[in-house]
């Protein structure tokens, strides 16, 4: 449109008819206001006309209906997320608020160390921290998401071994003598078998929470061994063979990415082998994988990554996209399977 064609003349979204007629008409000026009438161009310059939507944006537009969508970190008042613009405005007004999350949850043992807050909003963090001899379990941080907490980590209780316990089972530490220990969860202790014990071969034995089975030295009657069992993915670290006397062992060990758990020797006792350990597979991660979850790694970038079990790796979004508010996006290999979060 030249300006020869122009009838009309628009300030701050307000129509003017007459403002000027042709191209001469350069000392046009704006009339009052109350002969003006509110107009837009188009959908996309209805925020000139009814104004910007705070803390969001116009998405799309369908006959009188206009979609808008709330910032990340914010939400639509009641789920609301259509609009109208008339000559009063928007109808209903669009209102994107901020998502909070209610307080931190307590967990048992621990304490928040990062400071607490009155309010806490989309992706804040608070970190956590156990009573001296607890061990945390999960991840030490926890963070507001889509107004409800990542999943809290746990404080696992220590095994406390007594000098009695010892004596009543016949055994001695690693060291060969008896005192009272601590030990933390996660935590293994090695224990030999004392006097009046023919198998004077070690426990190793792995804390739980607070809880710890002794083993119980009995004699044997030194029977032999044949070849000792096989696991899956791992191997004994030396040449195997036919027979073995009581009381000796044999070592495994698991092949490259798997994580070996128990007891890493075997002994002969009384023509049984004790119990072999287990070998947990690894995550293997995919560009594949990733692409179907709108996925990329956070820290690496590799066409294939192998996650040793019980390790954490940390994705994020790919350009663009928006991450689903349910997930975490830290997350931890079990045995094979990890827990993709996905973007949309």
């Amino acid at each position: 449109m030249t300006t020869t064609e122009l009838s009309v003349l628009l300030q701050d979204g307000l129509l003017y008819p007459d403002a000027f007629n042709s191209q001469q008409n350069t000392n046009a000026k704006f009339p009052e206001s109350n002969s003006a009438t509110r107009v837009s161009c188009n959908y996309r310059d209805e925020a000139i006309q009814c104004g910007r939507i705070e803390n969001g944006k116009i998405v799309d537009k369908v006959e009188e209906k206009t979609t808008f969508q709330c910032n990340h970190g914010y939400k639509s008042e009641n789920g609301i997320n259509e609009t109208t613009c008339t000559s009063e405005g928007w109808s209903p007004v669009p209102t994107c608020t901020v998502q909070v999350c209610p307080h931190p949850p307590d967990i048992d043992l621990a304490e928040i160390v990062s400071g607490e807050k009155a309010e806490y909003q989309e992706g804040d963090v608070v970190h956590y921290g156990c009573y001296p001899g607890y061990t945390l379990a999960g991840p030490e941080r926890i963070m507001c998401s889509g107004e409800k907490w990542t999943p809290p980590p746990k404080c696992l209780a220590p095994c406390i071994i007594t000098r009695q316990q010892l004596e009543t089972k016949k055994l001695l530490l690693s060291n060969g003598r008896r005192r009272t220990v601590l030990i933390q969860s996660d935590q293994t202790m090695e224990f030999l078998c004392g006097e009046h014990s023919d198998l004077k071969i070690p426990y190793l034995i792995k804390c739980v929470d607070g809880h710890m089975d002794l083993p119980t030295c009995i004699s044997g009657t030194g029977e032999k061994c044949g070849r000792p069992p096989t696991i899956e993915n791992g191997d004994i670290t030396t040449l195997s063979l036919n027979e073995y006397a009581f009381g000796s062992s044999v070592e495994y060990r698991c092949q490259h990415y798997y994580i070996i758990e128990g007891e890493r020797k075997s002994y002969c006792y009384n023509g049984i082998w004790t119990n072999e350990p287990v070998c947990l597979e690894p995550c293997v991660i995919t560009q594949e994988d990733m692409r179907s979850h709108n996925i990329d790694l956070k820290w690496a970038s590799a066409q294939k990554l192998y996650v040793s079990h019980g390790d954490f790796v940390e994705f994020k979004c790919r350009s663009s996209l928006l991450p689903n508010s349910s997930n975490n996006y830290r997350v931890q290999c079990n045995v094979g399977q990890i827990p993709y979060p996905q973007c949309t």
